[in-house]
């Protein structure tokens, strides 16, 4: 899905450049040296960091869950 819209379609921008895809992520990914599974694990800290209020605190990161 354009990943921030829930359309399930995740290569799909909509006509809208500003719509966020799964290509993008890879991108990123790439640009940093780390898998997609590893920037949406980050993506996804990120996000519950975003909706919990703790955006921007340090030491409130959330570390990567095992197995």
């Amino acid at each position: 899905m354009c990943l921030n819209c829930g359309c399930g379609e995740l290569n799909e921008r909509h006509g809208n450049d500003a719509n966020i895809t799964l290509d993008d992520v890879r991108a990123a990914g790439e640009a940093n040296g780390q898998s997609v599974e590893e920037s949406l694990r980050n993506m996804g800290m990120a996000a519950r960091q975003v909706v919990t209020g703790q955006a921007g605190q340090p030491g409130q990161q959330d570390q990567p869950q095992e197995g």
